[in-house]
């Protein structure tokens, strides 16, 4: 055989990549991959001796004449290249049964006969088609084949020669097979090892196919100076509880105030614990702070080793491209390609350094698709869990057990942060994952000067409007707007906002924020009332919850609507975020003696409020009454908060966290180890039917039809809205796969979308 024999082949379409190419770029991409994971020195020989062995034979079936008639344009039928290969290494080779288990899996999970899972191997695939693809081609099965190829890539692996088989062996089918997998591989520990083979294989795959197996970035070890406040160049002190945070290389919880430094808090403790090639995981719950953190930290690290992961990563990268070309210089395709590059690869074992949301790490601990990559990314790692408080009961249940298994199955570390949460849910986290220990809990130290500042400084005055809606103090509002102040209105949904938008007439700036507009206008909305220069941000912002989001936002005067208690705390901290204004209320005569600022909260919301549980609101209201007219700390607002939650959980809420905790799923993780095989998790974590669809409003289809036809797809799709299925009326006009149109929602920019059925002011039920 010609030593050129090889070359004829092709491992992709594009006429360039052969496949001893491809290949060698995988063989690469594992190598480099491993030298960037937390694994010891013993373990990465061990895995590189693997993974070149899997990397070199994963795609020898390539070499079949149906694959090869496939890439060639040509109807060759059915064919999976890497059966083939598995075929191969049979008949062969003696590899590890978990090697062939990588090679036979490394594009499709296995047979699942009990559910509908896409994207998994069938019977007919892993049984009688093997026969049919060996009578097609039976002339590429011979031992100098395969010792050839061995050859090429210098591998001294010793062929064997046996009576050729055409099928698999009946163990090898079990174990492709998730019913019987675990009758032929009984201890979990042996599926683990299969599972994590698999995981090595198609990641080094997905780098070399992409070609990014040289640029596989590594965690570069944060310095004090990385993260150290500083004021016009000059560093400044860390407060002591972050200093303490250190000296602690254990789990720990901190809670602190709003505007205390918790980020500089939670990266002391990333020094303290980090190592080389540590995996560090900030989980945030909204994906407007995750898009903030991401920026934060990549300044604070690089931006080559920092990603987002949440469900609309495509938009933040897609802007965050965009930002560096000018209008006349883009080619929109490009960017659009280079956005999914970095979704992509933001899902792989690539970026050390990862902001996400929680059902990310719940996708892992219910063994989502993808669930086995994390046994190498979550190895060791550190996770830094930010506003925790805001999870339903179901959630926090399902948070707390997977912590429990992570503990346990990657040695992982956890920091826990909140200015908000009840002392009832902090107990709950320091019974349940650490055993009572109340040594696990860190609060800034009221003995230390500069922790007693932030303990107690007072940043608002609260002025409790009994019986009264935002509408009755309309003229209050324009008086302060009148003055010069800034002020943030924030109200309980979305129609209440806009109401208030038309209502409110005034000569300066006024801008919305709410769920109602689309991705394009909200990113435009969150850059305005973000601007570094404070001067061009709106003078009044009108929101609803979404304001509660960590967004870097510090206005003069607030009027909000009763909320719960931890709702309203985070609402508070949009106003004198550093406590360092003194205004004086214009309606009422009162000598203030602290750096404060009025804040009105009113006892009766505009719209209503279904989606709050109606004894908090009272309770919360009841508590903030014995405050009225007082100047506030941040010891006020945890101590109302305590009193309102100080019976934990109600009955349903206690059922949910109970139903989360105890997940079945979670618990029983090891023991039931399927490798090569996931589950549909998505319906685990939605506590309602009321999930929102995707709409393209009536009035925006020719805009929408304008950038697809100039192939500006992600644009197009930034144009939809998220309504409620009850809201919409969809267009009968679209074809299976379309776009949703709702001919009865109408979009303006300056609003967000509304109903078409009745008019603005009639929206509402009041």
């Amino acid at each position: 055989m010609s030593n050129h024999y090889f070359d004829r082949f092709f491992a992709k379409s594009d006429g360039v990549t052969t496949l001893e190419m491809h290949t060698r770029h995988v063989i690469t991409a594992g190598k480099n991959l491993l030298q960037s994971l937390p694994l010891n020195t013993e373990e990465k020989i061990q895995w590189e001796e693997k993974l070149v062995r899997m990397a070199v034979l994963h795609d020898l079936g390539k070499i079949h004449k149906s694959f090869v008639g496939r890439l060639n344009g040509q109807n060759s039928g059915e064919i999976r290249h890497e059966l083939v290969s598995l075929l191969f290494c049979i008949n062969y080779l003696q590899l590890d049964d978990n090697e062939l288990f990588a090679i036979a899996t490394h594009h499709k999970g296995i047979v699942d006969t009990l559910s509908e899972m896409k994207g998994t191997l069938s019977i007919p695939q892993v049984s009688g088609y093997i026969e049919q693809w060996y009578e097609l081609d039976k002339s590429i099965f011979e031992k100098e084949n395969v010792q050839n190829w061995l050859n090429l890539f210098g591998l001294g692996m010793a062929t064997i020669q046996q009576d050729l088989m055409k099928e698999l062996p009946k163990n090898v089918k079990m174990f492709l097979n998730a019913r019987y997998q675990k009758k032929v591989i009984q201890n979990w520990e042996q599926r683990k090892l299969f599972s994590l083979s698999r995981a090595l294989l198609m990641a080094a795959d997905h780098l070399g196919s992409a070609r990014k197996e040289n640029d596989i970035p590594k965690y570069k070890q944060l310095t004090i100076k990385d993260f150290q406040p500083n004021k016009a160049g000059i560093l400044l002190p860390f407060r002591p509880f972050q200093e303490q945070l250190r000296r602690v290389t254990t789990d720990i919880i901190l809670h602190a105030p709003t505007g205390s430094g918790k980020t500089e808090a939670a990266l002391n403790w990333v020094f303290a614990n980090q190592t080389e090639n540590s995996r560090v995981f900030y989980l945030l719950p909204y994906t407007a702070s995750i898009n903030a953190m991401v920026s934060r930290l990549q300044k604070h690290y690089n931006e080559e080793v920092v990603t987002a992961l949440h469900s609309k990563t495509l938009d933040f990268f897609y802007e965050q491209i965009s930002q560096e070309y000018s209008n006349d210089k883009r080619d929109y395709q490009k960017l659009e390609r280079e956005a999914k590059n970095r979704k992509s690869l933001s899902k792989e074992l690539f970026y050390p350094v990862k902001v996400a949301t929680l059902h990310q790490i719940l996708k892992t601990s219910l063994k989502g698709k993808g669930w086995e990559f994390s046994l190498f990314d979550y190895k060791n790692a550190l996770f830094i869990i930010d506003e925790f408080h805001t999870y339903d009961a179901l959630l926090t249940g399902m948070l707390l057990a997977t912590i429990k298994l992570f503990r346990k199955l990657f040695n992982a570390k956890f920091f826990f942060l909140s200015a908000t949460i009840p002392e009832f849910m902090l107990q709950l986290i320091i019974n349940e994952i650490y055993g009572g220990d109340q040594s696990k809990l860190i609060r800034p130290d009221r003995t230390k000067e500069q922790d007693r500042l932030v303990l107690d400084r007072k940043r608002h005055q609260l002025y409790c409007m009994n019986g009264a809606t935002i509408e009755n103090e309309i003229s209050l509002i324009k008086s302060y707007l009148e003055d010069a102040r800034s002020v943030l209105i924030i109200v309980n949904n979305v129609k209440t906002a806009q109401r208030l938008f038309k209502e409110i007439k005034f000569s300066g700036t006024v801008q919305l924020l709410h769920s109602g507009f689309n991705k394009r206008d909200r990113t435009e909305i969150e850059k305005a009332i973000t601007n570094k220069d404070v001067s061009l941000r709106p003078q009044l912002l009108i929101a609803t919850q979404a304001v509660e989001v960590s967004l870097d936002i510090n206005y003069d005067i607030a009027f909000i609507e009763n909320a719960p208690i931890d709702a309203l705390i985070q609402r508070f901290g949009r106003i004198n975020r550093g406590g360092e204004k003194r205004i004086t209320p214009i309606d009422r005569d009162w000598d203030i003696c602290n750096d404060t600022v009025p804040v009105y909260v009113f006892e009766n919301s505009i719209g209503k409020t279904p989606f709050y549980d109606k004894k908090v609101l009272e309770d919360t209201w009841i508590n903030l009454l014995k405050l009225n007219n007082c100047e506030l700390g941040e010891d006020d607002l945890i101590n109302v908060c305590n009193e309102v939650y100080k019976e934990g959980y109600n009955e349903v809420q206690q059922k949910d966290f109970v139903n989360g905790i105890k997940n079945s799923i979670i618990n029983e993780f090891e023991e039931d180890w399927i490798a090569g095989h996931w589950r549909d998790w998505v319906g685990d974590v939605l506590t309602n039917n009321n999930q929102k669809i995707e709409v393209l409003c009536f009035n925006l289809i020719e805009e929408f039809q304008s950038k697809i036809a100039e192939r500006r797809f992600l644009e197009a799709n930034q144009l939809l809205v998220q309504v409620y299925r009850y809201e919409a009326e969809i267009s009968k006009n679209r074809k299976p796969g379309e776009t949703l149109v709702a001919i009865n929602i109408k979009y303006d920019r300056n609003i967000g979308y509304y109903s078409i059925d009745k008019d603005l002011d009639e929206q509402f039920d009041i």
